[in-house]
């Protein structure tokens, strides 16, 4: 989200260029997808779903994942950081396009956020679910590649995601560590509580930061095309085939007294 001040060039047309063409292939592929899941001709089971029953299973095994909690806290604190960290991020760029195309820079909407004490809040929420997301990939290439869990069958999508996941919040933060450099003293700064203290290494200083600003920043955005076009042949589906499956299985599963009661 920008606050308004140019602290480095932008290129805005490559960006959307880049971007509309990442979502027209998530949007193509998500659709092939879809129409392969409904292109069965089996009676659908989910006539009567109980709404309670169904609401449950999503705040107990979306939202929380009690199922993977009771097999190995390990595994649920990495699947917890991981997704919490990835939904939080998603929502915060979701709030980015938002302010940038749909709300008015005159409401008052939009100047909380772009000049209010909100732009600060949105800075502390995207470094704490970076930070989430960045100890979540951390701990599960641990799991996969050094210590080597039993039950984990690792494959290259698994590699790729994780790789995926890496470099867009290295980049983010680096992103956030230059453009602070580049703020010089300006309050609130400190609210970005990971860029803040990168902005303070060496590594930061100099003339060619504003540069590596600008390289960075499409850099991130050239990563995020590529990963919407990559979601729906990924494990990233994931987050969206799980909890509607579960919440779709909810009523079922009340009456076989399976696992979502």
């Amino acid at each position: 989200m920008d606050s308004g001040v140019v602290l480095y060039y932008k290129p805005w047309t490559i960006f959307w260029v880049i971007q509309s063409l990442g979502l027209l292939l998530l949007i193509v592929g998500l659709v092939n997808k879809f129409s392969f899941y409904f292109s069965g001709k089996g009676r659908l089971l989910y006539r009567q779903p109980d709404c309670r029953a169904m609401f449950a299973a999503f705040f107990r095994e979306v939202l929380f994942q009690k199922h993977i909690a009771q097999r190995s806290f390990l595994r649920w604190s990495v699947h917890m950081l991981v997704f919490w960290g990835f939904i939080g991020l998603m929502s915060l760029s979701a709030i980015a396009v938002a302010l940038e195309t749909v709300i008015p820079e005159s409401s008052g909407i939009s100047q909380y956020m772009l000049h209010g004490q909100g732009h600060n809040y949105y800075k502390l929420a995207g470094d704490l679910f970076g930070l989430m997301l960045l100890a979540g990939v951390a701990a599960a290439f641990l799991r996969r590649f050094v210590f080597r869990a039993e039950q984990l069958n690792t494959d290259s999508t698994d590699t790729i995601t994780l790789v995926f996941l890496f470099l867009l919040v290295i980049t983010g933060f680096f992103l956030e560590a230059v453009r602070i450099a580049l703020s010089g003293p300006v309050p609130g700064l400190e609210y970005s509580f990971i860029g803040y203290r990168l902005s303070g290494f060496a590594l930061f200083k100099g003339e060619w930061v504003r540069a590596a600003a600008s390289v960075i920043w499409i850099t991130h955005a050239v990563l995020t095309a590529a990963m919407l076009a990559y979601f729906p042949h990924s494990k990233f589906m994931h987050i969206i085939n799980s909890p509607a499956e579960i919440i779709l299985n909810a009523s079922e599963e009340r009456v076989r007294g399976d696992l979502y009661i």
